[in-house]
């Protein structure tokens, strides 16, 4: 299977990487099959029909930040953890993993 990363056909292949920019870059990786969490989207309320979303998303230091409206908070691991939802807590909704890559 190919796609605009160049080949993915299965765990531990080389493939070729884009930067961030967009731009693709010679740099080969190995992929390693492992995800890391780096964001989360939970919904909080007792019905689908009301209720409020918030943005919870790790920083590239490796610390997490809660997005509620205008107010952003430094959270802990632990709080990411909890977003099981249950009553009036955050569920979470949408999470999204990152590939982690081992550089040749």
């Amino acid at each position: 299977m190919t796609d605009g990363e160049g080949s993915s056909s299965g765990i531990g292949e080389s493939t070729k990487m884009t930067s961030e920019e967009g731009g693709s870059s010679d740099k080969e990786s190995e992929l390693t099959g492992i995800y890391d969490l780096v964001a989360v989207l939970t919904h909080q309320g007792r019905s689908a029909d009301s209720g409020h979303y918030v943005a919870w998303v790790k920083q590239e230091s490796g610390k997490w930040i809660e997005f509620d409206d205008d107010k952003p908070k430094p959270k802990r691991e632990e709080d990411i953890t909890r977003l099981s939802g249950g009553g009036d807590w955050h569920m979470a909704y949408i999470c999204m993993y990152k590939a982690r890559a081992v550089a040749n």
